[in-house]
């Protein structure tokens, strides 16, 4: 199994607000970047619901999960944790996914959905979903299938490319760019860490420092 990277933020009035402090920015990893497990009710309705990535929670988190469902039901904790390690993660209702961030893989299998909404005859029959859900159960749940790199966002599907997306990963290009060089924190509070970086991730314009003696011309600070 390949290790996931997508992460939702949940919606004010969720009923795990009282445990989001566990989790760094109050994401929450899933296994899949939109909800593929399908579910049968009581009333034999099917839904789709979101899974919580287990490979990606502490203990502590596992077990806070574990206690506000088994709250929400009734139930035994200890009963909903191993119902969640059988299951594959613990369920949650997409009504209160607010956000979603998710990395590479993420990216490569939304670009497979909607694929998918494309080629597939419209209306998609309940086979063809069939196929489609069992197809990436296998190559990314119990597979190890590995998505191609994302790097800009020139290599981002133009279908899913917005401008949060591509403000994110310039974002995730200089703060990787800074963490591979070791700065100390005195140039990175002075500006020279981000000047480095813009240098190395926009090679086509110039950055450097100026300091408030320098006599320059205000629109040559950045060349």
């Amino acid at each position: 199994m390949t290790k996931h990277d997508t992460w939702v933020k949940l919606k004010p009035g969720n009923p795990y607000e009282s445990i989001l402090g566990l989790f760094p920015g109050g994401r929450i990893p899933m296994r899949d970047p939109f909800p593929l497990e399908r579910v049968t009710l009581a009333d034999g309705e099917q839904v789709a619901l979101w899974m919580v990535d287990l490979e990606r929670l502490s203990s502590v988190q596992s077990i806070a999960i574990a206690q506000v469902i088994a709250h929400s039901f009734g139930a035994d904790a200890t009963e909903v944790a191993a119902e969640a390690v059988g299951f594959g993660g613990f369920a949650m209702k997409h009504e209160w996914v607010g956000f979603m961030w998710c990395g590479d893989e993420g990216i490569q299998r939304q670009k497979e959905l909607a694929d998918f909404f494309e080629t597939a005859p419209q209306p998609p029959s309940a086979k063809a979903y069939r196929e489609f859900y069992n197809n990436q159960r296998d190559r990314w749940i119990e597979g190890d299938e590995v998505p191609p790199p994302i790097n800009s966002i020139e290599d981002v599907d133009p279908r899913l490319r917005t401008p949060e997306l591509e403000q994110a990963l310039k974002m995730r290009e200089i703060e990787s760019a800074i963490a591979q060089r070791g700065y100390s924190v005195f140039e990175v509070l002075s500006g020279r860490a981000m000047t480095d970086a813009l240098n190395i991730i926009d090679p086509e314009n110039s950055y450097s420092l100026v300091g408030y003696d320098d006599e320059f011309d205000e629109d040559e600070i950045y060349e």
